[in-house]
């Protein structure tokens, strides 16, 4: 397989005026004032209306709507729903002013956004400026001075493309990447109708674009855990595409092991805490936290732990090897 549609790359898009205004209508009639912390989002039960702030890392439509991937300042990962998607935000590196439907059902579930509005965080704060001022009232109904026009948008909030080592770029919006991950997926498990493959597909996109981990890894690591059976059941009672065990599952807030979705939620999830706490321990050397990740995720940290690296289990040695060889092939070396 060549690597090429499996890096995905983002360009900006323009938003307009008419963009803010809106934006400002909304968030004045809703009440709000400044953008939420990240710490209210974390430990909210129930329902909320708020602003949040985040670079957009990339979005994947579904029909005429889809998912926004933001990692807020913080660098908390948010999935927002939207329906549609503005053209504007079907793109990368871009910072953004989101006012959202929040929800979480329980502790451990995951946190639901709905999109109401958005605009470009720097006409946002462009424009609070402005309102800070002494000045008349709008006749538009807003708080902002009389005379004030939204910025117009900055074509340098285009991102810089990411080159591959053969020196080529590559322009691939994440939807636009879903059918070549979709089919090979098929190609892995053709037991799968094309429309399973393509949820697969989906959720691996948009899992690793949320938690910001390369699809290509998570790829690999279906490939040796299920083979892309989404129904796979170990002799030691590993559920799904990702073989989570069921306190394992139930930690992460899987519902259902069963449901890709689910599973992958799951499964990229714990990848991400892996490799946050192993590229802490390693001092940031990328290729000895992998391994550590990986075999983490295979034997368990505490495994890990007491055996000061991979522990000597030839089943861990093994899916060690198999993962990040298969891993090397995906990314083309």
């Amino acid at each position: 397989m060549r690597a090429a549609p499996f890096l995905i790359c983002f360009v900006a898009g323009i938003a307009s005026a008419q963009d803010l205004q809106g934006y400002l209508q909304q968030r004045n009639k809703l009440g709000i004032s400044q953008s939420a912390s990240v710490a209210a989002l974390e430990t909210l039960v129930g329902q909320r209306t708020t602003e949040i702030k985040g670079i957009v890392k990339g979005t994947i439509r579904i029909g005429d709507g889809g998912m926004i991937m933001v990692e807020t300042m913080s660098g908390t990962p948010i999935s927002v729903n939207a329906s549609p998607i503005p053209g504007w935000l079907q793109s990368g590196n871009v910072t953004a002013r989101m006012i959202v439907r929040a929800s979480r059902e329980h502790d451990a579930a995951s946190l639901k956004a709905d999109l109401v509005a958005a605009a470009l965080d720097s006409q946002v704060s462009a424009w609070e400026k402005q309102a800070a001022k002494p000045a008349q009232k709008n006749p538009s109904g807003l708080s902002g001075p009389i005379g004030s026009k939204a910025p117009s948008s900055n074509p340098a909030t285009r991102p810089t493309p990411a080159p591959t080592k053969d020196g080529k770029t590559w322009y691939v919006p994440a939807s636009d990447a879903v059918p070549f991950y979709r089919d090979f997926i098929q190609k892995q498990n053709r037991r799968l109708t094309k429309t399973e493959a393509e949820k697969i597909a989906r959720g691996v996109i948009g899992f690793s674009l949320q938690y910001g981990v390369d699809a290509r890894l998570v790829m690999a690591m279906i490939m040796v855990e299920s083979g892309f059976n989404p129904r796979s059941t170990s002799r030691s009672g590993a559920m799904g595409l990702g073989q989570l065990m069921p306190s394992t599952a139930r930690g992460l807030g899987v519902s259902n092991a069963y449901d890709s979705m689910d599973n992958l939620y799951g499964m990229v999830k714990l990848i991400r805490g892996h490799i946050d706490k192993y590229t802490a321990q390693t001092g940031g050397d990328e290729y000895r936290s992998l391994v550590l990740m990986l075999a983490a995720y295979n034997a368990g940290s505490g495994a890990v732990s007491r055996h000061g690296g991979v522990p000597p289990y030839r089943e861990t040695q093994n899916y060690v090897r198999k993962v990040t060889s298969l891993y090397q092939q995906l990314c083309g070396q």
